[in-house]
């Protein structure tokens, strides 16, 4: 680990899709400031090599397998991490997919795939951890949407896009609800960055992608870890509902 900051001692973290890309990255960070990290993938393997290498970093982490989408996975597993850690201070909805089609080639299959990982996913974590966090009067959830789900996708991909306006919708909601309760709840909309889905892009799309951002280059993942950092920190302890944008300038609110 090479930050000495260790603001989030004692915290019990989860974030959801952590086997590779982002939120790797954002499992990371949060356990190099100092939370233990409950990585969760589809699959245990990608999950496990994550926890490798941040236990690897001097890090705290544990892996558990579950499918976001799926309603009764979701609570069997977030009940085994309560009785396990006794609570959940730390929410991020990362999981997701990718899929770069125009328009005419999405599917009724794919649409629902889309929302079903991406906001229906979301919400299924909200609902697991809400109402221990309200019993403590204590929580953070960051749900991660994208620049697409706030100006739209040029790409294409209106499920992608859909589904990530669904989260900031989600997000603005839920902390209505939750800040009573001292439960902040708040979005990042990150841009492009150098993962493996950016991998699945055509050298001419990834280009033209680039030229779109003023900053001239992808993100590095650990870019969003350290803004997660940031929203689940105590300093961003009045800051309820918002959707930080970090895109190199390319989409600015």
């Amino acid at each position: 680990m090479t930050s000495n900051r260790r603001e989030l001692s004692d915290k019990i973290a989860v974030v959801t899709g952590a086997g590779r890309g982002l939120g790797r990255a954002i499992a990371s960070v949060l356990a190099e400031r100092g939370a233990h990290v409950i990585v969760n993938d589809r699959s245990l393997e990608p999950a496990e090599e994550a926890v490798e290498i941040i236990r690897g970093q001097g890090g705290q982490a544990s892996a558990i397998a579950f499918d976001v989408s799926q309603t009764t996975e979701v609570e069997a597993a977030f009940g085994r991490i309560l009785a396990e850690h006794g609570r959940v201070d730390i929410l991020i909805n990362n999981a997701g997919i990718g899929d770069f089609v125009p328009f005419p080639e999405i599917t009724s299959e794919k649409w629902d795939r889309m929302l079903d990982i991406h906001l229906k996913g979301s919400f299924n974590c909200c609902q697991a951890v809400l109402a221990s966090m309200k019993a403590r009067k204590s929580g953070k959830i960051v749900n991660i949407s994208s620049v697409a789900g706030k100006r739209g996708d040029f790409i294409g991909n209106a499920h992608y896009t859909a589904a990530k306006a669904g989260i900031i919708g989600l997000t603005k909601s839920l902390a209505l609800y939750a800040a009573p309760f001292e439960i902040n709840v708040n979005a990042i909309a990150p841009g492009l960055f150098a993962t493996e889905l950016t991998s699945e892009m055509s050298a001419d799309m990834k280009a033209t992608t680039i030229s779109r951002i003023p900053a001239g280059r992808l993100g590095r993942p650990e870019e969003i870890g350290r803004a997660v950092a940031f929203l689940v920190s105590d300093d961003a302890s009045y800051i309820f509902g918002e959707t930080l944008s970090v895109n190199g300038g390319s989409y600015m609110d």
